[in-house]
């Protein structure tokens, strides 16, 4: 899907080769490949999980008052889901911004940032790296499982069980 999706800017030929980087992108310069880009690998799939978990929670919040201890429960649960969902969604929209905010200054100026690419990077791979970690830390199954090993394998000292021997010095 992702190749049907991202061939035109293979058509446009809007993909170069970045000497300095080593890899080929869609160049700055070439305006509607970068935004096709853009617009397709990010924006596409925060928009869609924003109105996904918009009209999920909405249709949590619309559910009658006078419900049962379990049905009230099991909405309790899927509302903090839907929040730690905002949480992901929101964390990706901020790693983004950094990227954004130099293709702009790009698109104003005419002039290539050195570090451009990279720093349009770092947002992905920084957001990898959060949201890994964030998952074991907002998913209580995982949480325990890692509390659990980590108790498991501490490793403690015996005061008194072990003899000591004092050693001679010849002084």
């Amino acid at each position: 899907g992702a190749f049907i999706v991202l061939c035109p800017i293979l058509i446009w030929h809007d993909v170069i080769y970045l000497p300095n980087e080593y890899y080929c992108f869609p160049a700055f310069t070439k305006t509607r490949g970068i935004l096709w880009a853009l617009f397709i690998a990010y924006g596409l799939p925060l928009l869609l999980l924003s109105l996904i978990y918009l009209r999920i929670t909405i249709f949590i919040r619309q559910q009658p008052h006078n419900q049962t201890l379990m049905v009230r429960q099991r909405q309790q649960r899927d509302l903090t889901a839907i929040q730690r969902i905002f949480i992901n969604v929101g964390l990706l929209f901020v790693l983004g911004i950094p990227g954004v905010t130099v293709l702009i200054m790009c698109f104003i100026n005419g002039i290539e940032y050195p570090l451009a690419y990279r720093i349009l990077w770092v947002g992905s791979e920084v957001s990898m790296a959060i949201l890994s970690i964030q998952m074991v830390f907002m998913t209580p199954q995982l949480k325990n499982l890692f509390i659990i090993r980590r108790r498991q394998n501490r490793v403690t000292t015996l005061d008194g069980t072990i003899p000591r021997r004092a050693i001679a010095t010849n002084q």
